[in-house]
């Protein structure tokens, strides 16, 4: 029986008056009539029970029409049916088909469901007007789906029914959204169900499978759904799929008794480079329940478990989206080199933001990765928390915010750009053994940082802090200072191609095969190291620090030659003269009887007021406190050469005819709790008015915070200086310069120096820093405590180990450390906080 629903007061007001005004309002008043009847809906019942319409849900949709004209309902009576359905027919907007189980029934349906050729706009739903999943889809067949998309179905809606399967295939599903035929399967949809296993002994290996040989799937929304118990994939979105996927606010849980041994994937979305604008949000993935919460998710087998796997399209525009979602609750317990994968962009572009990796665990050697990057991999900021991994394969990383690295980050391959700031943290480890990391905030390092390979590209607008550690190939091209927080080891190149590059209280060692590449315009500031072992007859221009040495043939060799160049500060002195901003410390194995030709290079900033044509080299065997002229044997533009040199110390460039009013020996900077400390000392003064004292927050814009005397004004006798910068409430680095004013109204300025204010609390010193079998180890704590000592060689593995107790203050320990030569990391670990300062044993 077919039953018209239009009892509403409405409708049967309408159609009277449409009645009775047929005849004024003509032919367009009797369509709005017939059009304002089409919208009751055609109800039909289906079961066994007596009274119903129809006894299968097949027979009632045999009575549908193929074309929808108005709503259809098939509202189910019965507790069971066994039946395979197929769903053919097409429906609009306004004109939809609902099956669903009638008011207080819940039915099981027994067999396969599927929105097949033709069918548009039908909602299979489980509300029966009271709750949500009265309606329960089972399907025992191990070969068979228990719901099917095909045949260019479209903008169809399975909603709050539980879903149920034993599909077994590798190459199927639960739910299998399948081939079209001409435009594929779009806008279908499943929202508020639940899918998972139908047989606890048979467990599906697919819950979601979509692939597609003819037309593109387009559109299709997972959302809401608890998806459960599956052997390999819950979502698994291959080849033949398009755009505007969405699988969002789901949660994937195992709970199963067997314990699965398989390789498991929560998502798997790879439809590759047709799909673009799909959007993976805010799922669960981990847990025994929804939420990822319930228990862990325990994994026993040797093979891998990853979280969220993205391999889809390259739009910047159409941009694949992966947000705000959580991993947790896992664990693998097998053996092997298995590991866990949270996050991977296997292909494509995708953008991920705010997605959490928490209490996962893995006792394969391969460890916990909260990110794989293969492909384009965006990310707002991405953090590798402790005990975790982050690897980049190939492709690009591009990080718009900050990284953080409490873990270890991999870099293998590809490239990494990081817009912010890049912090390795006390734990973190960084290896990069193939491709380029681009920085353009501050380099932040208090763990291991090695480049094996590759290059570190320093690319801020502004000034950045950059890490010690270990380079490959490191490239500056940016603006302002780049200023390094500890030593740094080269070991291919350093290219300045903009801005400038500032040891600070450091130094750069450049290894044998490395070479540094400087412009007038950018540069190295501050003390670069090099060693090289000069042969007779060959020009040796130690990694191009802009000194060369040329050992006449025939001469005595100096063996291996150590050269420290120090830019940016004249040496003070210079036997009265004033000297070019640049000076080398020379020593070699053999420094006397040598006949080699000296050539020093300069840049025209560094001539710091001296004529080029006025030049004369100039030696110090006591570290700069006496100078001696020696001459010139030739000169060009940007270099002098001195030749039948016979012995090494420290070497520069300086003016006779240009006296330096102030001969200064040192100036110094330190700490002295909440003060600093500024002394200075002059070897000789000439007009010398006195020093102004200025310090800078930037190290770019001074103010002056005192002034001092000279002494005499004019001395052939050392003098020394001191002021004591008194100033409240310092925080942070600050930056303190000396100018000196002479009576003739010059200044000249000498290099800035840096004393950092943070917090008081502990702070450690060791020394020598080069030492053969005792170590002095200086703790300065401000209670009483107990601090643990360790060395860690270049691996990070722990060779030596110390419990030491402190006493309020300084601390001067000595330590016998056994262990073999090489560079090592010391660490002091006081209270939670970590030390550390870099060691060498002879």
């Amino acid at each position: 029986m077919k039953h018209i629903v239009s009892h509403s007061p409405i409708e049967y007001t309408k159609q009277r008056h449409l009645g009775r005004l047929a005849r004024p309002l003509g032919s367009l008043a009797l369509l709005l009539g017939l059009a304002s009847q089409a919208q009751a809906a055609v109800i039909y019942t289906v079961g066994a029970t007596a009274g119903a319409n129809y006894p299968t849900i097949t027979a009632a949709l045999a009575a549908v029409p193929a074309t929808l004209e108005q709503d259809y309902e098939l509202r189910l009576l019965d507790a069971s049916y066994v039946e395979d359905v197929l769903l053919t027919k097409t429906g609009s907007a306004i004109n939809a088909l609902t099956i669903r189980p009638a008011a207080g029934v819940s039915s099981v349906l027994t067999g396969t469901f599927t929105f097949g050729a033709g069918s548009a706009y039908a909602t299979l739903s489980g509300n029966n007007g009271t709750v949500a999943r009265a309606l329960t889809l089972r399907q025992p067949n191990p070969a068979a789906p228990t719901v099917a998309f095909g045949g260019d179905a479209n903008h169809n809606v399975l909603r709050e029914a539980t879903v149920l399967g034993s599909n077994s295939l590798l190459t199927s599903g639960v739910v299998v959204v399948g081939s079209g035929t001409v435009a594929g399967n779009d806008y279908n949809a499943l929202t508020e169900c639940f899918v998972g296993n139908a047989d606890p002994a048979q467990l599906p290996a697919n819950l979601v499978y979509a692939v597609s040989t003819s037309g593109v799937n387009d559109g299709f929304s997972l959302t809401n759904c608890e998806l459960f118990n599956f052997d390999r994939t819950g979502v698994l979105v291959s080849t033949g799929n398009g755009n505007q996927w969405t699988i969002s606010n789901n949660s994937f849980y195992y709970n199963a008794a067997a314990l699965p041994t398989a390789a498991q994937t929560g998502i798997d979305f790879r439809p590759g480079a047709i799909a673009n604008d799909a959007t993976v949000s805010g799922n669960f993935i981990g847990g025994q329940a929804a939420g990822a919460t319930g228990g862990t998710w325990t994994n026993g087998g040797t093979q891998n478990f990853r979280g969220i796997v993205m391999s889809c399209g390259s739009s910047i525009v159409l941009t694949n989206e992966v947000t705000n979602n959580v991993v947790r609750e896992v664990s693998l317990t097998g053996v092997g080199s298995t590991a866990f994968t949270a996050l991977s962009v296997a292909g494509g572009r995708s953008e991920l933001t705010a997605n959490t990796v928490t209490n996962v665990s893995n006792t394969g050697t391969s460890g916990v990765n909260s990110l794989v990057s293969q492909a384009t991999t965006i990310l707002s900021s991405f953090n590798v928390s402790s005990g975790q991994l982050m690897v980049v394969e190939s492709g690009q990383t591009v990080v718009l915010g900050d990284l953080t690295n409490a873990g270890v980050l991999n870099h293998t391959g590809g490239d990494i750009l990081i817009n912010g700031n890049f912090t390795n943290a006390a734990t973190g480890i960084f290896a990069q053994t193939l491709g380029d990391i681009e920085i353009k905030g501050d380099m932040l390092n208090s763990g291991q940082f090695t480049c094996s390979t590759g290059k570190v590209k320093l690319t801020g607008a502004g000034n950045q802090v950059v890490s010690g550690g270990l380079y490959f190939n490191l490239e500056v091209n940016g603006g302002g200072v780049k200023t390094f927080s500890d030593d740094a080891q080269v070991y291919n190149g350093i290219q300045m191609l903009s801005g400038i590059l500032n040891t600070g209280a450091y130094r750069i060692r450049l290894e044998p095969l490395a070479n540094l590449a400087e412009t007038e315009t950018s540069y190295v500031l501050g003390r670069v190291e090099v060693r090289r072992t000069p042969v007779a007859g060959v020009a040796e221009t130690f990694g191009g620090v802009g000194l060369r040495l040329l050992p006449a043939t025939g001469s005595l060799l100096p063996g291996l030659t150590t050269v420290t160049r120090t830019t940016g500060t004249a040496p003070s002195g210079a036997a009265g003269a004033r000297a070019i901003l640049r000076y080398f410390d020379i020593a070699a194995t053999t420094n006397t009887g040598l006949d080699a030709a000296l050539t020093i290079e300069y840049f025209t900033h560094e001539l710091n007021g001296v004529t080029p044509a006025n030049l004369r080299f100039f030696k110090s065997v006591d570290n700069g406190a006496n100078w001696q002229n020696k001459g010139l044997s030739s000169a060009g533009s940007g270099y002098a050469v001195l030749n039948n040199v016979g012995g090494f110390s420290r070497w520069t460039l300086a003016d006779l005819t240009a006296p330096l009013p102030v001969g200064l020996v040192a100036f110094r900077a330190e700490r002295q709790g909440r003060n600093a400390r500024l002394s200075w000392e002059t070897a000789s003064e000439q007009d010398n008015r006195g020093f102004g004292l200025e310090v800078s927050r930037d190290g770019k814009t001074y103010q002056q915070i005192g002034y001092v005397a000279a002494a005499e004004g004019n001395s052939s006798s050392a003098r020394r200086y001191s002021f004591l910068d008194t100033a409240p409430d310092k925080t942070g680095p600050r930056y303190y310069r000396l100018r000196q004013d002479d009576r003739s109204g010059a200044t000249h300025y000498f290099a800035p120096q840096r004393v950092d204010f943070d917090a008081e609390g502990l702070a450690l010193a060791a020394y020598p820093t080069q030492f053969t079998s005792e170590l002095t180890v200086a703790l300065a704590a401000p209670a009483a405590t107990t601090a643990t000592l360790r060395l860690l060689d270049a691996a990070g593995r722990t060779v030596w180990q110390q419990e030491q107790a402190l006493a309020p203050g300084a601390a001067p320990l000595r330590v016998q450390p056994a262990c073999a030569a090489g560079p090592y990391l010391l660490t002091a670990t006081v209270g939670g906080q970590v030390l550390h300062q870099r060691v060498v044993k002879n």
